[in-house]
């Protein structure tokens, strides 16, 4: 059986099984019905009106007040103040803040990326109104009181300290210090064991302030009309303060740092962890979804695709291999995971540069690419099956600041992609001879590794 068939059959199966009101997509010539919503205060967000079930769900971010603005002294003060923003707010503590969210079935949460400062909500329509009051309160009046801010340093540090007897995260941290040398990027976004007791109720405060609505961008999705939001954007974020900050400044991306060098640090186990970085591409490029489908290709796709089958399915050397883009502000980069025994090491590496360079300089098959294309294409409305998914997606478009009817073209541009974009493509970005590796273990026969003995960014 075929991978394209495959894909229909459990797509068909899902459908039917899914129940009407968890269909999201639109039936019509539109992938989704967005709206864009604008305040009387001028606040914007997109909106997916749902109203076949009780349920509403919001995801906003305050755009570049992620973790890149920690100082080195202070990392980890964008999470600590994500951890504590919903704890205890106006004249509810802690304890009561958080009873009364569970007592309403309300989901609140804060989070921090390297360039974003986010927060996502869900409520049963019942109780949107005191949802919001509760909301409002956590953006405007935090409380960060000691207990709460001690506790939630105590869980990060514990945290921590879990964190550093696991390869792959070691390997993750060893990369971000080299690949971003010189740059925020390579801080440790949860902070360090130092750091985090540097962090002050003050300073989470002073970090808050920062937080404004000229920063602000707003996905929702579910039970509410545009007319209604529109009222309850003003009523939750009105009250935040506008930024005086110099805005529309141009990002530079930066160059991967430390290409063509190898790191290791040693651990005394049975398989060497591998983490590969090369420079990626971002979503504004116009050959980004070309570059989607050749990853799913190379070695996004999983069992299927090409490393997986060369590595795994041919000669047994891992149990798994995958490949993905990332993008941030002010990077794009294209990584490889794996892990392998460790006298397997350096043949699972020049197996990963041979596969490199294949996809460059030879055409894919059309199989490989019609399985490709169908599963981007299908993927995709198959994921939206909650409000919390299609609010997570809009906000995605609307930081990467894409068109409003951006899902329509993207599927008309897969359904376009040939094989000549594939190489093209590849040829472009593929480099190994650019590649920064990471191995965390034992290795055997690999050369000119330089050899970490301090972990960078924990202590």
């Amino acid at each position: 059986m075929t991978r394209n068939l495959i894909l229909i059959i459990v797509s068909f199966c899902l459908l039917i099984l899914m129940p009407p009101d968890k269909v999201y997509a639109q039936q019509d010539d539109s992938f989704l019905d967005i709206q864009e919503v604008v305040s009387k205060g001028g606040i914007k967000a997109w909106l997916v009106e749902d109203h076949n079930i009780p349920v509403l769900a919001m995801e906003f971010i305050f755009r570049g007040q992620g973790a890149i603005t920690d100082l080195p002294e202070k990392q980890g003060l964008a999470r600590m103040v994500s951890n504590t923003l919903d704890e205890g707010a106006g004249d509810i503590k802690s304890r009561e803040f958080q009873k009364e969210l569970q007592d309403l079935s309300l989901t609140l949460r804060f989070n921090v990326s390297r360039d974003h400062f986010g927060g996502s909500f869900k409520t049963l329509s019942r109780n949107r109104a005191r949802g919001f009051e509760l909301l409002k309160l956590a953006l405007t009046q935090p409380r960060f009181d000691k207990e709460p801010v001690d506790r939630m340093r105590d869980a990060n540090k514990s945290r921590l300290r879990s964190s550093i007897n696991d390869p792959r995260w070691i390997g993750a941290r060893i990369q971000n210090d080299r690949i971003f040398e010189d740059h925020p990027y390579a801080q440790n976004s949860g902070g360090t064991l130092s750091s985090l007791d540097r962090i002050t109720p003050a300073e989470l405060k002073a970090f808050h302030k920062k937080l404004t609505k000229s920063d602000l961008v707003i996905s929702v999705a579910g039970d509410i009309t545009a007319e209604e939001l529109s009222i309850a954007l003003d009523e939750i974020f009105g009250s935040l303060p506008e930024s005086t900050d110099e805005k529309n400044k141009a990002t530079n991306k930066i160059t991967l740092q430390n290409s063509k060098k190898t790191y290791l640090f040693e651990r005394d186990i049975p398989q060497t962890h591998i983490e590969i970085a090369q420079n990626g591409i971002g979503r504004s490029d116009d050959n980004y979804h070309a570059a989607q489908v050749m990853n799913f290709i190379l070695g996004g796709g999983g069992f299927g695709s090409r490393l997986m089958d060369e590595i795994r399915e041919k000669r047994g050397l891992t149990y798994g291999i995958y490949t993905y883009f990332r993008e941030y502000n002010e990077s794009d980069v294209y990584h490889l995971t794996t892990s392998t025994q460790n006298s397997s090491v350096k043949e699972l590496l020049d197996l990963v540069k041979a596969e490199w360079i294949k996809i460059k300089n030879e055409p894919v098959s059309q199989k490989e690419l019609s399985d490709a294309r169908s599963y981007l294409l299908g993927s995709l409305p198959l994921s939206l099956t909650s409000t919390d998914s299609i609010a997570g997606l809009l906000l995605t478009l609307q930081i990467d600041k894409l068109p409003i009817d951006y899902l329509d073209k993207r599927q008309e541009t897969i359904r376009g992609i040939t094989t000549n974009d594939i190489q093209r493509v590849a040829e472009r970005i593929l480099d190994s001879n650019s590649f920064t590796t990471i191995l965390v273990g034992k290795p055997e026969n690999v050369e000119n590794a330089e050899i970490i003995t301090l972990l960078p960014n924990v202590e």
